[in-house]
């Protein structure tokens, strides 16, 4: 599901759809890899912006790759 979420940079658009059809908007503004105990990246502060949080790890499982994005609103 993630497979391509190691090439994603900042800027890049990730579109998120429902089961309905609705989809939201979001734009990539930080991604990096932690080491697998880090959870620093689970905060919920979002400073009042909707935001998503994508996880996965590297092959081997030695890092997690994190990609935070924020909500665009048209």
């Amino acid at each position: 599901m993630f497979g391509g979420i190691k090439k994603l940079e900042k800027g890049d658009t990730i579109i998120l759809t429902d089961t309905y059809g609705d989809s939201l908007t979001y734009k990539v503004y930080e991604n990096y890899q932690t080491d697998p105990k880090d959870v620093s990246s689970l905060t919920q502060e979002t400073m009042s912006e909707r935001e998503v949080t994508l996880i996965t790890c590297t092959t081997g499982a030695i890092k997690r790759v994190i990609v935070k994005a924020v909500e665009v609103y048209d």
